[in-house]
């Protein structure tokens, strides 16, 4: 057994005492697989401890290794223009979720660039890029990459990255800016996640009835009209004077809705509980994001619908409004959407026939009016 040195021996664990070449004592942390430390603050000081809690918190091996990357970046590489980039959450959205989602886009990007000048990247060099990432891949877990839409996103953000290189004088052009944008032609656009039918919803419910966890799954997302991480999430801390009070986790806003008689329904038809989430695994623990799609998809599947998602319940919602020709000021108060072109994006499966059949039948009746007012008979001409 290693015994301890007896000077040592009134040391906090993984302290030890030594003189160094100039006379003067010191006190360093040694611990094995953390970085080895040298104290500021005297020992049995409020500093001391505080010091000491820093350099054995397991946070710092991952500071450690976070310094020795940042040590191994090439000044003016796109592994130097990343780490300065991302020092600041608040340049990749304004909620957690939207940083996290973009900035796993740019970490992609520079894996394997680290070391590449930021001033030697062209417009070619994005153009190439840009063209890979078209190619849609799966990897080991099934997870799909690339495609057109994640193409548009990768040079949304690449235009950002490199303007902010502008910024800090790297360069004096960006090469976003003369790249070529993604066009997609007609037959490539993608409808994406499919819209739930007034069948669709009809067929769920008399699957699941009122009571099931299913149900009261299907009813939440329908009437909130809110992405998966927020409606799966809600609970009665959340209703306040009879609405849903929602922070939006990707964009942050604050929503007020109603609670429709339907969602009410199926929230009383459920065993009451202490849970904070109306919706709860088998474990009672909330639902993940992920999943609880996986989930709802396998309620779905067993209600044969293997086409709809819960996504799709979102796309729904929005249809119903634009069938009723609710404008989109309203859609958008509902939904959370900020601009027009996400709204029209939304609405796209709305019943077109249905409102063609409605805008004839008015024009019809507005020029038969004209015609009975001023004595005329348009069609005898």
């Amino acid at each position: 057994m290693k015994r301890r040195n007896p000077a040592n021996r009134a040391l906090p664990q993984y302290v030890t005492r030594f003189v160094d070449r100039h006379g003067k004592e010191r006190l360093r942390f040694r611990r094995h697989g953390y970085p080895s430390r040298y104290f500021t603050a005297a020992l049995g000081t409020k500093a001391f401890k505080l010091e000491y809690d820093r350099y054995n918190s397991p946070d710092a091996i991952a500071q450690a290794s976070e310094e020795a990357h940042q040590a191994r970046l090439v000044p003016g590489s796109i592994g130097d223009l990343l780490r300065r980039y991302l020092a600041v959450p608040e340049r990749l959205g304004p909620s957690e979720v939207t940083q996290t989602k973009i900035r796993q886009i740019l970490e992609r990007f520079a894996q394997g660039r680290e070391d590449r000048p930021v001033a030697a990247v062209r417009f070619e060099h994005i153009d190439s890029i840009i063209s890979r990432a078209r190619i849609k891949t799966v990897d080991e877990k099934g997870r799909v990459f690339g495609g057109n839409e994640a193409a548009k996103k990768l040079r949304k953000e690449l235009r950002r990255l490199f303007a902010f290189a502008r910024k800090l004088g790297w360069i004096s052009t960006n090469p976003v800016d003369d790249s070529e944008e993604v066009r997609v032609s007609p037959g490539e656009r993608s409808t994406g996640f499919y819209t739930w039918t007034e069948q669709d919803i009809a067929a769920y419910r008399n699957r699941w009835p009122l009571g099931t966890k299913q149900r009261l799954a299907m009813e939440l997302m329908l009437w909130t009209d809110q992405r998966k991480v927020d409606a799966i999430h809600l609970g009665r801390q959340h209703v306040k004077s009879g609405k849903f009070v929602i922070r939006q986790s990707k964009t942050g806003k604050l929503l007020r809705l109603p609670i429709a008689p339907q969602l009410a329904a199926a929230i009383d038809a459920m065993p009451p509980t202490d849970s904070m989430c109306f919706l709860v695994t088998e474990w009672g623990k909330p639902f993940s994001v992920k999943g609880f799609g996986g989930w709802f998809r396998d309620q779905c599947n067993a209600a044969g619908l293997p086409r709809c998602t819960a996504h799709g319940l979102r796309k729904a919602t929005m249809r119903r409004m634009a069938e009723l020709e609710m404008p989109n000021k309203t859609m958008k108060s509902v939904s959370g959407h900020s601009k027009d072109d996400e709204v029209a994006r939304y609405t796209q499966a709305a019943d077109q026939a249905r409102l063609a059949d409605d805008a004839i039948r008015r024009l019809a009746a507005w020029e038969a009016q004209m015609d009975k007012d001023d004595g005329s008979d348009r069609s005898a001409g």
